[in-house]
């Protein structure tokens, strides 16, 4: 296992190198075009199964291109094998320049070729296709054209086809977690986060049948799980990129692509973000304490208001209101949350266990054994993060009257 960045950059070139040497060797058996070797592929694939960070180390912006690529789709399957396809077209490309620099039909792109339109644009958006064709020294000339002016080196060209490469068979290995849960049908953040916590597939997919049977019990917890507002709810459009990210033949797809130009060669068949500090003030006793954060809190028709009044969940607009309690002490007791020891002052946290009533990071182990033996649920949206984390650090202020949890 590579273990930190530089070793994984490391493993990223030994790859990139091999993935040279499998091209150069079908070339001198006279087949051209993406990466067919199944050896290769098999091996690439064994190694980025538990390792998913390894993806970023062969192409820095394939997790974010995944992520934005299965955006507001309702079923990533077929989303994913579209991807796929598209990244093979993308590591077609790479290869005719790197394979057959001096032929002039892969100097222009048809932005609207059959492969292009088809394969492309329903993949991914417009400014990522933009981005990739870039990387092989395509600009824009006009809206129905991308034109070589500047052939990038060899070894570019080679990076780029690799990282391609590596980024459709992250699509094959969701597309195998995606089908062994059916027919339970899963959002797109839910299975980039557990890939990136869980890693290789049987792990992923036995996270995420934990996670469906205790969304299943009606636990508590669910009723702070909401979908974000807006794109700065989930600390902006790559929050889901977890660096989030096998060749067991084209994918369905690829091959129906013409046969002349660019798309097909002539030849060939957690961290955890840091946030501000609370701010909150030293309160002298439990009472002023409580009186303080209703205070502050009420004033704003805001989810957190509602734990600070005592009520059992945070409003969300469209729901039934709860009618106000007849006096502050006759609310009913909440439970009280604590941070795990695993959570340092300003971490976001990414688990919740409505069991042990903790909130713990993504890497903590106490959490892991939750996640397999008790009840609660992942925090996948930055907004339900932080909802989470002011009503525990409220929790934890109200249990000590002594001052603000440091």
């Amino acid at each position: 296992m590579c273990a930190g960045s530089a070793l994984r950059q490391e493993c990223g070139q030994q790859y990139r190198e091999e993935y040279r040497r499998c091209l150069e060797r079908e070339f001198r058996r006279g087949r051209a075009g993406a990466c067919s070797d199944p050896s290769f592929g098999e091996r690439l694939r064994q190694r980025l199964g538990p390792e998913p960070a390894l993806l970023g180390a062969l192409q820095e912006d394939g997790p974010a291109l995944l992520a934005r690529g299965l955006r507001g789709r309702p079923d990533p399957g077929p989303a994913l094998r579209g991807l796929a396809g598209a990244f093979r077209l993308l590591e077609l490309a790479a290869v005719n320049l790197y394979l057959f620099p001096w032929r002039r039909e892969f100097g222009t792109v048809q932005t609207f070729s059959g492969a292009y339109v088809h394969s492309l644009r329903p993949a991914l958006p417009e400014a990522d296709l933009v981005r990739s064709f870039g990387r092989l020294g395509y600009e824009q000339r006009d809206p129905h054209r991308l034109a070589i002016t500047r052939l990038p080196p060899g070894p570019e060209l080679v990076a780029a086809a690799c990282g391609f490469f590596a980024c459709r068979l992250e699509c094959e290995i969701l597309v195998e977690v995606v089908h062994r849960l059916r027919p339970r049908q899963l959002r797109p953040e839910e299975l980039l986060e557990a890939r990136q916590l869980a890693g290789d597939v049987e792990a992923c997919v036995e996270m995420l049948q934990q996670q469906g049977a205790a969304s299943d019990c009606g636990d508590g917890a669910d009723l702070y799980q909401e979908m974000p507002a807006s794109p700065e709810d989930t600390g902006g459009e790559d929050a889901a990129t977890l660096a989030l990210w096998r060749d067991r033949g084209s994918p369905r797809g690829a091959r129906d692509v013409p046969r002349r130009g660019w798309d097909c060669c002539g030849d060939s068949g957690c961290g955890q973000e840091p946030v501000p500090s609370m701010g909150n003030p030293k309160p002298d006793t439990s009472s002023s304490s409580r009186l303080f954060l209703e205070q502050e809190l009420g004033r704003a028709s805001s989810p957190l208001s509602a734990l600070a009044m005592g009520s059992g969940s945070p409003q969300v607009p469209g729901e039934a209101q709860d009618l106000p309690s007849a006096a502050p002490q006759e609310a009913p007791e909440l439970p009280c949350y604590q941070l795990h020891s695993c959570l340092r002052r300003g971490v976001l946290p990414s688990y919740c266990c409505t069991t042990c009533q903790q909130l713990h990071a993504g890497a903590c182990a106490a959490g892991q054994a939750c996640r397999s033996r008790h009840h609660g649920q992942e925090l996948r949206s930055e907004r339900q993060q932080r909802l989470w984390l002011q009503r525990t650090e409220v929790d934890m202020l109200l249990a000590d009257s002594s001052g603000p949890w440091s």
